[in-house]
Order: C-alpha cells, then structure tokens, then sequence
C-alpha cells in the first residue's frame, strides 16, 4: 500500500468514527428530549420542589442560580474589571504586576472543585457563613476572577 493510499484509509476512517461518536451523541440527545420534554410545563417551572425534591417542581432552584449569579458578578466584575485597569493603565511592568498576573495564571488553573471546597471550608465552616448564597456567590466569584481579568486587560 502506498502512503497517500494508507492515508486515505487513515482519513477515512477517522471520519467514519468520528461520525459514530457524533451518531451516539445525538442519539443520546434525543432520546432524553423526547423523554423530558413532555415534562417540562409551566407548573414544573413555576412550582417549588417537594417530598424533598422528588415531586413538584423547580422554581426555587431557578431563582436561587439567578441569586448566586447576580452576587458572584457584583464581587467579580467591580475586583476584575478595576484589577485589569490598574495592571494595564496605573503600572508599568514590574514586580507587582508579575506577582498579580502570576496569581491570575495560578487560580485559573486550579480546578473548580478545589476551589469549590475552599470556598466550603473556609465560608461555610470556618466564617461561619452557613449554606448561603453568599458563600456560593464567593466561591463561584473566585472561580471567575481570572477568566475577568484576563478578558478586560486585553481588551
């Protein structure tokens, strides 16, 4: 076999398989939108869960998430938006600027469960916060100061 032909084969089944994962995919997709989508009414969305959320429906659910994102982008925004300006207007390239970039680099690889069970321990337990949204709001706020960062300096 010549290596353009054993490169057509190599194509070609690249594609054939790629096309397979993308069939289970979409196989998997419809399957839960024809189960699940009868389900969803306006009482669903509308109501609060009940029998410890086994019944009833997810209204509380939906304004809790729109809670727990309003706070973490109050504290987010405001601390990445001013800590973008003030690396890239009021400081010239110096040791601070590296330590905050280097800082910036390390919390956005830290993966979010970590950063999940640090904002655990440290404002639920330790502060004493308790499950509240404003223990979410900071964790989550945490988790998306680099990503703010980093998109408002080089814009």
């Amino acid at each position: 076999m010549t290596p353009r032909r054993a490169e057509h084969v190599a194509l070609g089944l690249m594609v054939s398989g790629a096309f397979f994962a993308l069939a289970i995919l979409f196989f998997i997709i419809a399957v839960i939108m024809i189960k699940g989508l009868p389900h969803i009414t306006a009482r669903f969305l509308l109501d609060n869960p009940m029998d410890m959320g086994r019944a009833g429906g997810i209204f509380s659910t939906i304004v809790s998430t729109v809670y727990l994102l309003v706070v973490s982008l109050v504290i987010a925004i405001p601390l990445g938006v001013g800590t973008a300006i003030y690396l890239t207007e009021y400081t010239e390239e110096g040791k601070i600027t590296k330590i905050v970039r280097f800082g910036t680099e390390c919390l956005a690889g830290v993966p979010s469960i970590i950063l999940g069970l640090f904002g655990f321990i440290l404002f639920v337990i330790k502060l004493g916060f308790g499950w509240s949204v404003l223990s979410g709001g900071i964790s989550l706020a945490i988790m998306i100061l680099p990503v703010i960062i980093r998109t408002s300096e080089e814009a």
